[in-house]
């Protein structure tokens, strides 16, 4: 079922429960309220008739008394009945011809000891149904000589409640209807951006990450509409970074193999002679190197293996790693000083995948700082973290680098020509670890200042 649908069953089934309900309350007032106003004037009028029998004396009174039912019934309706204590009728004017007055004296008998009853009764006549009777005695010498009956049909009542029931038939009705025109026109609004949204998922679904959707208000959908646009753009983002790793990639598997294949062609065929080989078998071996290299850090940044911590100093890993580099800043004529918090300062983590990721970011550092530059590796400490920083006096990085700067694959243009052996994965790597150590890796940098890579351990005493 469509949402047209749904939300119109919901809409018109929220109509009917509240008007029934209403309906039921509003009968139920509404009957309660007339039986009781009639109640009231019957025993108005039952306490006259009452009166006029305690004050019987003489013919005249007869007169009265008879004059006085005739009016009750006239100007009422209401048929009145008068009892002795037997219950026995021997007044009852009102009753239409051939029913019969009928009293039930269960109902009726509280009457008898002085109280005053309002009952609902029944008549064999079916005008007279159904039938509200009020009874109030009459007293003789201290005694109750009897009860005076006011009933009246009640189906004046029934009538009320039926006319107010048509009356919520037709409301609802005509509720109903403009129901239906309102939702829609607004299911209409809801539905149409949805079934673009939808439309658009299926065009991105094919690879076409090129579809915007129009944005237009603040309400949910638009925010959805904003929200998927985004999606859009990263997804964009990262097929073209994805198309770019693969093209690096090609390049960087076929230039070694092209290379190590041509060599071997050449020793295996005598090109080469026995005095050349030893130099271009070490060409080879280090193009070897270099694919494990790339394997490796592929490997790497897809692992999801969890850290094997151990507590460990991290100043004497960072000794030893600076230590790897020495060769390479000789060469390139660079200076890497650090500076400790303490003369050790011992933290828990995986020892291997933090020695990785130091040697990332000095690699990284040593790349991309000129010749006659400086690295500064320095460890401090705060709220029970160590905080370990690697800056450098390199060419640093634009906003829009920042931004993807530890994203897979990622390889800025403009770096391309300092890292001709990189494969992009370096910096990933290094998020990913901190990452799965649950920690905090941050980078600050300026064009022409230098780059400040920082991240934090848990330190242990």
């Amino acid at each position: 079922m469509r949402i047209f649908g749904k939300q119109l069953l919901f809409y018109l089934g929220i109509l009917i429960i509240c008007f029934a309900f209403l309906g039921i309350v509003l009968s139920q007032v509404l009957r309660g309220f007339l039986t009781e106003q009639r109640a009231e004037e019957l025993t108005r009028l039952a306490e006259r008739v009452a009166y006029s029998m305690e004050n019987l004396s003489g013919y005249g009174a007869f007169f009265v008394l008879g004059q006085e039912i005739r009016n009750i019934h006239m100007y009422t309706g209401a048929t009145v009945i008068i009892l002795d204590t037997e219950f026995n009728v021997f007044v009852d004017y009102g009753v239409p011809v051939g029913a019969g007055a009928h009293v039930y004296e269960d109902e009726i008998a509280p009457v008898m000891r002085g109280e005053t009853v309002a009952v609902f009764g029944t008549s064999n006549h079916p005008a007279l149904q159904p039938l509200l009777v009020v009874g109030v005695p009459f007293w003789i010498g201290g005694e109750v000589a009897g009860a005076a009956l006011v009933g009246v049909s009640m189906a004046e009542l029934e009538a009320a409640v039926s006319d107010m029931y048509r009356i919520i038939l037709f409301v609802l009705g005509v509720s109903a209807v403009l129901a239906f025109v309102l939702h829609f026109f607004t299911s209409r609004a809801i539905s149409k951006p949805l079934r673009q949204i939808n439309a658009a998922a299926g065009i991105i679904a094919g690879g076409d990450f090129e579809k915007r959707l129009p944005v237009r208000g603040k309400d949910e959908i638009s925010r959805l509409a904003e929200q998927f646009n985004k999606m859009a753009e990263g997804l964009q983002e990262q097929e073209r970074i994805r198309n770019t790793f693969i093209s690096n990639l090609s390049h960087d598997i076929r230039s070694p193999l092209t290379s190590m294949r041509g060599f071997v062609t050449a020793i295996a065929d005598g090109t080469v002679s026995v005095a050349e080989q030893p130099y271009y078998l070490g060409i080879i071996l280090d193009e070897s190197e270099r694919l494990i290299k790339l394997s490796n850090d592929i490997l790497d940044i897809q692992s999801e293996a969890k850290p094997e911590k151990s507590t460990f100093d991290i100043n004497e890993l960072i000794r030893k790693t600076i230590l790897g580099f020495s060769s390479q800043a000789t060469t390139k004529r660079l200076m890497i000083t650090s500076r400790f918090a303490y003369s050790a300062n011992f933290v828990e983590a995986d020892k291997n995948q933090i020695s990785r990721v130091l040697h990332n970011l000095l690699d990284n550092a040593v790349k991309f700082t000129p010749a006659d530059g400086e690295i500064f590796v320095e460890t401090t400490e705060a709220k029970e973290k160590v905080i370990v920083s690697v800056s450098d006096t390199g060419r640093g990085m634009t906003d829009e680098e920042l931004k993807y700067v530890f994203d897979r694959f990622y390889k800025g243009d403009t770096s391309r020509g300092e890292d001709k052996m990189g494969s992009g994965l370096g910096l990933s790597i290094v998020k990913e670890f901190i990452r799965v150590h649950g920690e905090t890796l941050t980078v600050e940098s300026d064009i022409e200042k230098g780059s400040v890579f920082t991240f934090t351990l848990p330190l242990r005493h």
